[in-house]
C-alpha cells in the first residue's frame, strides 16, 4: 500500500502549470470561459450577473491554435516516410497506435502537443504474454506492439541513473484512465483511474507494477509483472529542452499576448454594448412622474426649465480599444502569426529572411520528431523479436521550398537535354518542389523513360533498314 505514489513531481507540476495558458486557449473560447476569473479578471464592484453576461459575450480570437496548427500543417505537410526498416514494421506503421491512425496522423498530434509545453511522450508497448506464449505466437494472434501518445499531464514523476555513461531512466510513473463496465448500469462505461510504475530492474529487465486507489484514499497493487525489456520503452519528444525529461512552451510569448487580446477583446465588446444604448436623461421633473417613451405618445412637463435628451458615448474609448486590439494582433503576428495577419507589406528580402528564423526552429523540431519516432520503431522492433535492426524515416523540413515555375522547369530541363543534369536529380527537384507527386518512384520513371527510349530508338532503326533495303534493290 501506498500514499504517495500518485503524487505528482515537482518538475512534472511545474510543466503543467507552465503550459496552462496555452492548454486553454487551444480549447478555444469555451475554455476561455469555462477557466474565468483566471484569465478574465472581474471589475471592481462588478455584480456576478454582470460579470457572467460580459464573460458570456466574450470570445477569443485564438492565435495560438492557429498558428499551432500552421506550424505543424507545415512539417507535416509531407508524410512521414520510413527510409529503411523490415517490412513488418512499415505494415505497423500503418496502424501505429491500435486505433487506426498511421504514423503521420500519430506523430502530428505528438507534435501538436509539443507546442504548448515544450516536450510530449511516446511510449511503446507490447501485450502481456501469458505463459509461455512466444513472439510468434504472440505476432499470430495479433498481440503486436504500439505506441502510445503521453501528455506532461499524464507524467507523475520520473528517476533517473547512469547506465554506462547514459543517463535514463530508472522509474517511471504513468496516471491512466480505463473504460470498465459500470456495475450498476449494463449499458454503460465508468472512467477508473490508475496509475502504472516502471521499474528498470538492475539484473535487467522492467518490472511493471498497476495501482489503484481504495476508499480510504490508499493506493493498493492490483497487479504486477516483468516484461523483457531492456530500458523504460518511454521517449521524449523535445521541442523546447530544458533538462532531460523536460520542457517549456514554445510559443509562452504568444500565450501571454493571445491573453491579453482575451481581456482587452472582453473590455471592448462590453463597452461596446453600452455604448450602442443611449441613456435617456430628463432635468426638471419630479422623480414620480411617469415617462413613457413609444410612437403616438409625448412627454410634457409645466416646469419651464426642464429638459431631456439622449446621453451618448462620445466613442473615443471604442476607437482606443480598437486600436489597442490590433497592436496587440501585431504583436502575435511578430511572434509567429504571419499567415493571420498580412497587412505589413515586406520586401522580398525581408519576407525571406523571416521565414529562414522561423522554419529553423521548426527544422530543429522536426529533427527531434525525427530521432524520438526512429528510437520508437526501434523498440517496436525489439518488441517483435527482430532485435537491433537498422530503421529511418524522413520527416519534412523543407519549410520554405516553393513551387518551380514553367521556366525554371524548362530551364532545368534544357540542363538535363545539354547533360549538365542527371534525370534523377531532376526528378528529384520536381519532387521537392511540389511540381510531381511526392510518392513518385525515381527509378523507376527512368527505367520507363529509358525504355521507351529505346523502344522508339529499336523502331528508328527498323525504318532506316527499310529504306536502306529498298535502295539497295533499286
Amino acid at each position: 500500500m501506498s500514499k504517495t505514489v500518485a503524487k505528482r513531481s515537482p518538475e512534472m507540476a511545474k510543466m503543467i502549470e507552465a503550459s496552462a495558458k496555452g492548454r486553454a486557449l487551444m480549447g478555444g473560447t469555451d475554455a476561455m470561459r469555462l477557466a474565468g476569473e483566471q484569465y478574465l479578471p472581474r471589475f471592481s464592484q462588478e455584480t456576478d450577473d454582470n460579470y457572467k453576461a460580459r464573460l458570456k459575450a466574450s470570445t477569443l480570437f485564438n492565435g495560438v491554435r492557429k498558428t499551432v496548427k500552421d506550424m505543424t500543417g507545415r512539417v507535416f505537410d509531407k508524410p512521414v516516410e520510413i527510409t529503411d526498416g523490415p517490412q513488418n514494421i512499415i505494415d505497423m506503421a500503418e496502424n501505429i497506435d491500435m486505433q487506426g491512425r498511421d504514423l503521420s496522423v500519430f506523430a502530428s498530434e505528438v507534435f501538436k502537443d509539443g507546442f504548448i509545453a515544450g516536450i510530449s511522450y511516446i511510449m511503446v508497448d507490447a501485450p502481456r504474454r501469458d505463459g509461455e506464449t512466444t513472439r510468434g505466437q504472440a505476432a499470430a494472434m495479433g498481440l503486436r506492439p504500439s505506441m502510445t501518445h503521453l501528455r506532461v499531464e499524464d507524467i507523475l514523476g520520473f528517476k533517473t541513473k547512469l547506465y554506462g555513461n547514459a543517463l535514463a531512466l530508472s522509474q517511471l510513473r504513468i496516471m491512466e484512465s480505463i473504460k470498465e463496465d459500470d456495475p450498476q448500469d449494463p449499458f454503460n462505461q465508468v472512467d477508473q483511474k490508475q496509475v502504472r510504475v516502471l521499474d528498470r530492474i538492475e539484473s535487467g529487465g522492467v518490472q511493471v507494477t498497476i495501482w489503484r486507489k481504495g476508499k480510504d484514499e490508499t493506493w493498493f497493487v492490483i497487479d504486477e509483472y516483468a516484461t523483457e525489456a531492456e530500458e523504460i520503452t518511454v521517449i521524449s519528444f523535445y521541442a523546447q529542452r530544458t533538462g532531460f525529461f523536460t520542457g517549456e512552451p514554445v510559443l509562452e510569448d504568444l500565450v501571454d499576448v493571445n491573453v491579453s487580446h482575451w481581456q482587452s477583446q472582453s473590455d471592448q465588446r462590453n463597452i461596446l454594448h453600452f455604448a450602442r444604448v443611449p441613456i435617456l436623461f430628463a432635468s426638471g421633473r419630479d422623480e414620480d412622474e411617469p415617462i413613457t417613451i413609444s410612437a403616438g405618445s409625448a412627454v410634457t412637463s409645466r416646469n419651464p426649465d426642464a429638459d431631456m435628451k439622449w446621453v451618448e458615448h462620445s466613442g473615443k474609448a471604442i476607437d482606443a480599444g480598437r486600436q489597442d486590439l490590433k497592436d496587440l494582433e501585431f504583436q502575435m503576428e511578430a511572434l509567429g502569426l504571419q499567415l493571420l495577419v498580412n497587412s505589413v507589406q515586406k520586401s522580398a528580402t525581408e519576407a525571406a529572411n523571416d521565414n529562414v528564423k522561423e522554419t529553423s526552429t521548426l527544422a530543429m523540431m522536426a529533427d527531434s520528431m525525427k530521432d524520438a519516432l526512429e528510437q520508437a520503431l526501434q523498440w517496436m522492433a525489439f518488441y517483435t523479436g527482430l532485435g537491433e535492426v537498422p530503421i529511418t524515416l524522413n520527416v519534412n523540413k523543407e519549410f520554405g521550398v516553393t513551387m518551380l515555375t514553367a521556366q525554371e522547369v524548362t530551364a532545368m530541363l534544357g540542363m538535363v537535354n545539354a547533360g549538365l543534369l542527371s534525370k534523377g536529380t531532376f526528378l528529384e527537384e520536381l519532387k521537392r518542389r511540389g511540381f510531381v507527386r511526392p510518392d513518385l518512384d525515381t527509378d523507376a520513371e527512368i527505367d520507363a523513360l529509358d525504355a521507351v527510349s529505346y523502344t522508339h530508338l529499336r523502331a528508328h532503326e527498323t525504318v532506316l533498314d527499310l529504306v536502306c533495303r529498298l535502295l539497295l534493290e533499286k
